[in-house]
This record gives C-alpha cells, structure tokens and sequence, in this order.
C-alpha cells in the first residue's frame, strides 16, 4: 500500500490512487514525513469516495459548498473556475489530492514537494530550490521537452490530459498539459483543453460514455474511443481549437502556459512554454 522507493520518497497504491510523493528540505529527505503524508493522501481519496455522488454531478447542480469536505470545495472550485460547464468535479480530483497532499507536506516543513498523482502533479519549491518535469507527447512515450521550474515562477500544478489517460477525453489531443499556480486548476484546465481539439473527421471514432463505463460521470456525452491517421489538416483543426482555448485560460490568468500534442504534432503558449530535449 505504501512502500518507500528512496530516501525521501515513497510510493501510495490504494485503489484508484496511484501517487509517488516526494519530500525534502534542502538536501536531507523526509521520508518519515513522506509516509505520513501517504496515509494522510488516502484519507483525502476516502473522502471523495464517500461523496461520489456529488464528485460525479453536474457542477450546475450542486449549489452550496461550504459543509463539503475541503477536497470537494476544491474540486468543485476548480472546475467552476475553468469556466467549462460540462465539466464534473471528478475533472479536477487527481490535481486536488496531490495539491492538498503537497501542502500538508509543506506545512510540515519541507523544502522541495514533489507530489505526483498518476500524471497530474503538484509541486511546492521554497526559495532557491528548482526541479525539471518531463513531457511526452503521448502515454507511454519518452519525455520530447522539459519544463524547469523554480519558486518565482510561482507554478504549483502540471497536469495533463487526453487520449490513453485514466479518463475519457473528448478531443484528440494525446497529451494536453497545462502548468497553473495550483494542481487542481491545472486539472480540470487540462480535460477542458483536450476536449477542445475534438474535430469531425471519419478516421475518429466516438462512443457514448455510458457505453463504455456505466459509473462514468459524464453520462450523455461522447468520447473518443479511437483516432486513425489523419491529414495535416485536420490535425492542424485539432490543434487550433486546443491553442484557441489555451489562449483564453492565460488570458484569464487560469493558467501560466499549455502544450497541446497531435499525432506528433505540437503548438505552445507561451511559444518557449517548454523546451525541447535534444
């Protein structure tokens, strides 16, 4: 359930929630506090299993949140703040567990918190401290660019979203990766943006939720089950309608910058967000 995997550094299977939480100040790990921080994780996630019916509802729905538990006010927070009203909570839950975790963290004292949640990751860098977060263009693909970070850059949450991931997407998008002041914006930014690069094109197959998971908490929408080869084109589409939604996050101030990757193809805002690994 939660195994120790360095000095400073252990590894949570409970469930759903598979999280790798990091934790040290200055060059000494924390790895006591690590575990602790493990336990205090799924105590987080139970609380959002004993509320799954409100995780899953329509956010329109929902109304008051204050007598929630605080990961629920946070999630449902989060999604109301990206401004996508098809959103869920559940869109933001990865994002708010590793949040709420790295905070426990540095409340406790540590530096450098490093807290990733299948993906989705939140970071807490005091001063002086820096780190380096890989990005793949797909699942199961090697990092192409980088992303380094320090405390004045004041980004809190990577996170990203599309086609292979623990969700269902209903865009194209392979990887959609957002950086934000918090992990949970970061979230549910992320399943907003990838669900933007959806295009109407024969080679994408599309499937109603419901079909395919009968717990999903997007019931009546369709999702992408399967993308084919497509033309430079279409993927040109794609990729404009996920860097036209990026661009009104950072406008807004949501979000600090977005990648958004098709079939190998890649658009940024900013333009130097990340950098290529060579």
């Amino acid at each position: 359930m939660i195994k120790i995997i360095a000095p400073g550094m252990v590894k949570v299977d409970y469930g759903p929630l598979q999280m790798t939480i990091s934790a040290h100040h200055g060059n000494s790990p924390m790895t006591q506090i690590a575990e602790q921080a493990a336990y205090y994780a799924m105590k987080v996630f139970t609380q959002v299993a004993v509320q799954q019916q409100v995780a899953a509802s329509p956010q329109q729905v929902i109304g008051e949140i204050s007598s929630l538990p605080e990961v629920l006010q946070c999630m449902i927070t989060a999604v109301r703040r990206s401004g996508d009203v098809t959103l869920t909570p559940m869109a933001a839950v990865a994002g708010t567990i590793a949040d709420l975790t790295a905070d426990w963290l540095e409340a406790a004292g540590a530096a450098k918190v490093i807290v990733n949640n299948g993906g989705d990751i939140a970071i807490r860098l005091a001063d002086g401290q820096t780190t380096v977060v890989g990005v793949a263009p797909a699942i199961g693909l090697k990092p192409t660019h980088r992303l380094a970070l320090n405390a004045g850059r004041e980004i809190g949450g990577i996170a990203t979203s599309g086609l292979g991931g623990r969700s269902f997407t209903k865009g194209i998008a392979t990887a959609a990766v957002v950086a934000a002041p918090k992990a949970s914006t970061a979230d549910a930014c992320a399943t907003s943006l990838a669900n933007a690069t959806y295009v109407e094109h024969w080679g994408i197959k599309t499937a109603w939720a419901e079909d395919l998971d009968p717990n999903t908490d997007i019931r009546g929408h369709r999702v992408v089950r399967e993308v084919g080869l497509l033309p430079p084109a279409v993927v040109e589409q794609a990729l404009l309608g996920g860097w036209t939604r990026a661009a009104e996050l950072v406008k807004q101030g949501l979000i600090d910058g977005a990648a958004v990757f098709v079939q190998h193809q890649l658009v940024m805002i900013p333009e130097d967000f990340l950098t290529e690994i060579r």
